[in-house]
């Protein structure tokens, strides 16, 4: 593990296209004091995926990327992740650790060429809620909504658990508040992660749950009648414990 005097030396597994978490994340990183020695981009690809019933409309991005390129002069590369080109810019940069903003399944051998592991924020509680959709499998599934940053291996939604935090639910909640507050929490956690990477803290392997693929159309579609009755039973559940 590292001693608090090194330093990261850090990557960055993002998308080539506009992409809102990768720029809130760049923010963040230097916001508090540290800085990105790579960016590994990777380009979009078409996926078959179910129709769905609920109209999550992408935020607003505040700046494009190549704004945060040229003010921290930080190397872009458009690679495919799971490539040789992506680990030999990983020697080349000197890479020790990383972040996840955007990025399908990483390879084990991408993994096993960064020294102090990969960062990853899944939008859920693990190991109960893995893989995809994971705010709608939360309600149907009736689990607490949160965030669970890990140090992935080559499991999808695995490793070793860094921190993990419930959001706070309240009536006037809907849908999509909740993956709002999911996503804040995710930005919000980023700094406390990497102070506990940097604190030796020692950390347990997470449990390996269900994994969960895309909800089909008429799931959905059956979920929307029951986010009510789910915020009134997780807010009933906080107040009794």
């Amino acid at each position: 593990m590292l001693s608090p005097k090194k330093n990261l030396n850090i990557a960055l597994f993002s998308y080539n296209f506009p992409h809102r978490k990768t720029i809130d994340f760049i923010d963040q990183i230097y916001m508090h004091g540290y800085s990105i020695s790579l960016i590994l981009a990777a380009e979009a690809i078409k996926i078959k995926s179910p129709k769905s019933f609920f109209n999550f409309q992408s935020k607003p991005i505040k700046r494009d990327i190549h704004f945060y390129i040229k003010k921290h002069s930080i190397p872009y590369y458009v690679v495919k992740h799971n490539s040789q080109k992506t680990i030999n810019l990983l020697l080349k940069y000197s890479i020790n650790f990383s972040i996840i903003s955007g990025a399908r399944i990483l390879d084990k051998s991408i993994i096993e060429n960064i020294q102090y592991g990969v960062l990853n924020f899944h939008p859920a509680i693990l190991p109960h809620i893995r893989g995809l959709d994971s705010l709608l499998w939360s309600i149907y599934k009736n689990k607490p909504l949160g965030v669970t940053v890990h140090l992935i291996n080559h499991e999808i939604d695995s490793g070793y658990l860094v921190c993990q935090k419930k959001i706070i639910i309240s009536l006037k909640d809907d849908i999509y508040s909740l993956k709002e507050k999911i996503y804040q929490l995710q930005l919000d956690l980023l700094p406390i992660s990497l102070n506990l990477i940097l604190k030796n803290k020692k950390f347990s392997k997470l449990e390996k749950g269900q994994y969960n693929s895309k909800m089909e159309y008429g799931t959905q579609k059956k979920l929307a009648s029951s986010i009510l009755e789910y915020i009134q039973t997780q807010i009933k559940h906080e107040q009794e414990n």
